[in-house]
């Protein structure tokens, strides 16, 4: 007899089982190795607890979890370790068994040092090794966390607090993102009680926003009056292009002019920001500075890209965002809906790409489901895929506040999830005896001997240009998502295939690849590499599209690495150039490809990829392959002068300012090609909606002001002023702290943003403490208890320290949520 079940409860098994417990009789402790140094001994440990009264064989089961950091396998004497592709490990165990109340150590290597508790191992379960639909939940382990000593404490917490210094002072901005021009006048208008406005005939079609604007306002009262005696009027001037408008307040009232409803929606997102949050809270008078503003953006593209493939966030989450990203100017929301860890849209004519490559469950041995991925363990993801009206009301919703979504069908490396449910569908067919049908969306080949492994470990993920089919099946998928704008009122005019990190040794001893390299007369196998984009550029154009993809795309292979590809450049292809990681060689990539003609989105790995970690904290979650991002270096960027202030930034002061002298500049046509800047918060570690607005927010305001504002005179390699840029930076995140993250509790439902750390001085026989960013509430205790709102609020003149003294500070927003904790101990 046998009962599934889930953690917590009784698993019954065949008497011919060796495992007695209960789910919640197992807890996992993970911890780094006893003499874990981070550079030379990598030694980790896992420690498996039966708390049970029972003996805990597990002869018959293997210990399955996820690790975003490769694992040495090997036999080590009690047990083995296996990598079952991708992030999923499994231990074997030889002849162990566990007393009641006792606990089994795993000890093993990682070659990379664990720095941050995002890279903790995560979503254990035990399974049987023959029934898979044995299954015993553990899920994540607790985590000790690496200990600093007390100087190292001390230096971390120091070195913080001189950087907030650095970074603090009076200056502020009026509107964020800063306008083109702007002029202050003396005074201030005030709006009360019933406010009359006119809004232009040719608007009446597009004023929605208007109209949600002025309910947002429920302490006025907006009544419709004739142009000369409202107070606030939106007018119709032709001679202003598309996201210009003029802006004016003064004692007649607000006057916006705009010659398309985008500007004039671009006007009232600038009146929002000048408001503060109790005042779009319905709270009190509406006042507002005097001033004249002309504004248009310095970029058309202002993008931020989601993914929402390798962990899911449904409708509702991207709804919220595309409000923030309204309230913003940031216009082009990017979805990356697939990759090798899952499939997220509704395609009706496949039905299979979401039924199967939606779905993770550890009984994925059974072909009907992918693997588990990022700590998954043993929940079943059904549902997990956007249906067809749920992107309908997406596109619907994001194109009423003037964005464009462009959707990404990743090919045709990070293409498991496809690859994995076409090959259920080829089994399915096959098996009613329908070989032609079956055969008809295949993405991979059978014979394909080629040994490659991907940037997240995955053998088998690349689709193969070979086969007549995979064009047939992107030209399918691609005809599904055009008709879907088509019945939403919208055209699809953009849309990505991807293309990058396609591994080393992909198709090297694949059949069918030799076979077209002897028809098209390659003498390489990398000719594939160009063979394919033209192929899907070719279908893109054939629809009236136009191919976005990664910049990969406008790259070829010689021989010896990646090269612009100087033959595609007249193509109409949009490329997202992310490969920019200082002291990685490729610096200077985005502008290489802009020069050679590429229309480029600049994506800098270096300061938008948002999945990196804030700092060196092991709290903080995330990556730091590209980057150590806070907001700083978030704002650092200068998409046309990279290099300028580059040895300002944490990374790029260790370079030779030869070495920064060696990088190829922009070219007057490469500016002309430079079409936009893109953040990117990829999820491999971002498991909840809550996690996903800590990574964003606050650095997603740094991508929104360096998109619109124009350039400083001083953005260039020749003139950069650093007085001057630090000036800017601090008016920028006075901006961000005091007035605008206050208003996130206010939109959409709220924003759980990251709240500042807390940087600590000893001076004599003082503490002093700051934040990061201003407009936070500093807590303490002395009694070794956690900070909370209810905690004594830190003077700004210090606290006296004494002998033994453990003094513990965080930030507490308003809405009671606890920032980082900053221990300080005087011993």
């Amino acid at each position: 007899m046998q009962l599934l079940t889930k953690m917590g409860l009784v698993i019954l098994l065949s008497s011919m089982s060796s495992l007695f417990v209960q789910g919640q009789d197992l807890n996992l402790k993970w911890d780094y190795g006893k003499t874990y140094d981070g550079k030379d001994d990598l030694g980790l440990q896992l420690t498996l607890l039966n708390k049970s009264d029972n003996t805990l064989k597990l002869n018959d089961y293997a210990l399955w979890f996820s690790s975003m950091y490769p694992i040495n396998e090997g036999n080590f004497g009690a047990y083995t370790i296996h990598n079952r592709n991708g992030n999923l490990y499994s231990i074997d165990f030889h002849n162990q068994s566990v007393a009641p109340q006792d606990s089994l150590l795993i000890s093993y290597q990682s070659p990379y040092p664990i720095a941050h508790t995002s890279l903790i191992p995560n979503g254990f379960y035990l399974q049987h090794h023959k029934d898979h639909k044995d299954v015993i939940e553990i899920g994540d382990p607790t985590i000790t966390p690496l200990k600093l000593s007390k100087a190292e404490q001390q230096q971390f917490l120091s070195a913080l607090y001189e950087k907030n210094a650095a970074r603090s002072g009076d200056a502020n901005q009026l509107i964020l993102p800063t306008p083109m021009s702007i002029k202050e006048g003396r005074g201030t208008l005030t709006l009360s009680g019933s406010v009359g406005y006119y809004i232009d005939v040719a608007f009446n079609f597009e004023m929605n926003m208007f109209q949600e604007f002025a309910a947002q306002l429920g302490q006025l009262s907006f009544t419709e009056a004739q142009q000369n005696a409202a107070k606030v009027r939106v007018l119709f001037d032709k001679t202003l292009g598309e996201e210009e408008y003029k802006l004016s307040i003064s004692s007649t009232g607000v006057e916006i002019k705009a010659g398309k409803p985008s500007g004039a929606f671009y006007a009232i997102q600038s009146v929002k920001s000048l408001m503060t949050a109790d005042q779009l809270n319905s709270i009190g008078n509406v006042n507002l500075p005097y001033l004249e503003v002309h504004d248009k953006p310095r970029y058309e593209y202002r993008g931020l890209m989601i993914d929402i493939a390798r962990n899911f966030k449904d409708k509702k989450v991207i709804l919220k965002y595309l409000d923030l990203m309204a309230m913003y100017k940031i216009n082009k929301l990017h979805l990356h809906f697939i990759d090798d860890e899952g499939w997220r849209l509704e395609i009706p004519t496949l039905p299979e790409l979401t039924d199967i490559g939606s779905v993770r469950s550890p009984y994925f041995q059974d072909g009907q489901s992918l693997q588990p991925a990022y700590g998954s363990g043993t929940a079943v993801t059904n549902g997990h895929y956007l249906s067809k009206a749920d992107f309908q009301e997406i596109l619907k919703y994001a194109a009423a506040r003037y964005i464009t979504v462009i959707p990404e069908i990743e090919t045709p490396g990070h293409a498991r999830a496809a690859i994995k449910a076409m090959e259920a569908r080829y089994n399915r067919l096959m098996a009613q005896g329908k070989q032609k049908e079956a055969e008809e969306f295949l993405l991979y080949e059978a014979e394909d001997k080629s040994v490659y492994s991907s940037a997240q470990y995955w053998n088998d993920n690349v689709m193969n240009p070979a086969l007549p089919s995979v064009y047939r099946f992107l030209d399918v998928v691609i005809t599904e998502i055009q008709q879907m704008y088509t019945e939403a009122g919208l055209q699809l005019e953009t849309i990505s295939l991807g293309g990058d990190e396609v591994p080393s040794g992909s198709w090297e001893d694949s059949p069918k690849i030799k076979e077209l390299m002897v028809k098209e007369g390659f003498t390489s196998v990398y000719e594939v590499w160009p063979y394919y984009i033209a192929r899907i550029q070719e279908i893109c154009a054939a629809k009236g599209l136009q191919m976005a993809g990664w910049e990969e795309i406008g790259m070829v292979n010689k021989g010896n690495g990646m090269v612009v590809n100087e033959e595609l450049a007249h193509k109409n292809m949009l490329l997202d150039v992310w490969n920019n990681v200082i002291g990685g060689g490729q610096e200077d990539l985005a502008y290489k490809l802009a020069n050679a003609g590429y229309k480029t989105v600049f994506a800098s790995c270096a300061n938008y990829y948002l999945d990196m970690v804030w700092d060196k904290d092991f709290r903080e979650p995330g990556l730091k392959w590209a980057s150590i991002t806070d907001l700083y270096q978030s704002f650092a960027l200068l998409p046309e002068s990279f290099f300028s202030n580059m040895k300002y930034t944490e990374a790029g002061s260790k370079l030779e300012d030869s070495y920064i002298a060696g990088k190829v500049r922009l070219t007057e046509k490469g500016k002309s090609n430079l079409v936009g800047l893109k953040a990117a918060l990829w999820q491999e570690t971002v498991l909840t909606a809550d996690r996903m607005d800590y990574m964003l927010l606050p650095r997603l305001y740094a991508l929104a002001e360096r998109a619109w504002r124009p350039a400083h005179a001083w953005e260039n390699d020749f003139k950069f002023d650093k007085k001057a840029f630090d000036k800017t930076y601090t008016a920028f995140i006075n901006k961000v702290g005091k007035q605008e993250l206050p208003k996130l509790q206010q939109l959409a439902g709220g924003f759980q943003y990251r709240l500042p750390s807390v940087g600590v001085k000893q001076q004599g026989d003082k503490l002093l403490a700051n934040v990061e960013y201003p407009g936070f509430v500093i807590h303490y205790t002395t009694d070794g208890s956690e900070p909370n709102s209810n905690s004594l609020v830190f003077p700004k003149e210090g606290i006296k320290l004494r002998k033994g003294n453990k003094v513990k500070l965080a930030t507490v927003s308003t809405d009671h949520r606890v920032g980082r904790v900053s221990e300080y101990i005087n011993e």
